[in-house]
C-alpha cells in the first residue's frame, strides 16, 4: 500500500508525458482489466492508459512492440512472455526514470515542482534505441540515423 501512491505518480508521469488525450491512469471498475505479469506498472491500468504507455516507449526510442516483448508462435507479440531480456532492460529503466523523477530532482535545490521538469525515455533515447553519450562528429550520422540503421539487438526494430 506505501509504494500506491508512487506508482500512481509514475504511471501519471508517464502518460503526461506520451499519452495522445487525457486518460484515466486506473480503469474504472467496470472496466478492469487485470494484465498478466505487470511488474513495474500496476495491473489495474485501462487498456487507453497502458496502450498510451507503450506508444511512449516506442516513439522515445524509435522501436516497434518486439523490441521489448517475444513474438509469439503465430507472429503477434506474446506480451506477458518474459524471454525478451529487452523486456528486463525496459523495466528497469522505467524504475530508474521514476526514481529520477520521484527523489533525484525533488532534491534539486531551486528545482520547483512548477516548473514541469521531468525525465522520460525520451530525454536520454532522442527517438533511438542507444543514448548519445556525446555529439556527433561534424558530418557523422545523428544517433537516432544510426540506430535505425544498424540493429546491435537482431530485428527487434523491424516488424510489431
Amino acid at each position: 500500500m506505501r509504494l500506491l501512491l508512487p506508482v500512481l505518480l509514475f504511471v501519471v508521469v508517464l502518460l503526461a508525458a506520451y499519452a495522445p488525450a487525457p486518460v484515466s491512469p486506473v480503469a474504472s471498475p467496470e472496466a478492469t482489466v487485470r494484465w498478466e505479469n505487470l511488474q513495474v506498472l500496476p495491473d489495474t491500468l485501462s487498456r487507453d492508459a497502458l496502450m498510451g504507455i507503450m506508444r511512449g516507449f516506442t516513439g522515445a526510442l524509435g522501436v516497434r512492440c518486439d523490441h521489448c516483448h517475444a513474438r509469439g508462435s503465430e507472429g503477434p507479440p506474446d506480451f506477458p512472455s518474459d524471454a525478451n531480456p529487452m523486456k528486463d532492460v525496459a523495466r528497469d529503466m522505467m524504475r530508474m526514470t521514476w526514481q529520477i523523477n520521484t527523489e533525484t530532482l525533488p532534491a534539486i535545490e531551486g528545482l520547483q515542482e512548477a516548473d514541469g521538469m521531468q525525465v522520460t525515455c525520451y530525454t536520454c533515447h532522442r527517438g533511438g534505441t542507444h543514448p548519445a553519450t556525446s555529439a556527433p562528429a561534424e558530418g557523422e550520422a545523428a544517433p537516432v540515423e544510426r540506430d535505425r540503421n544498424e540493429h546491435p539487438h537482431g530485428d527487434h526494430g523491424s516488424d510489431g
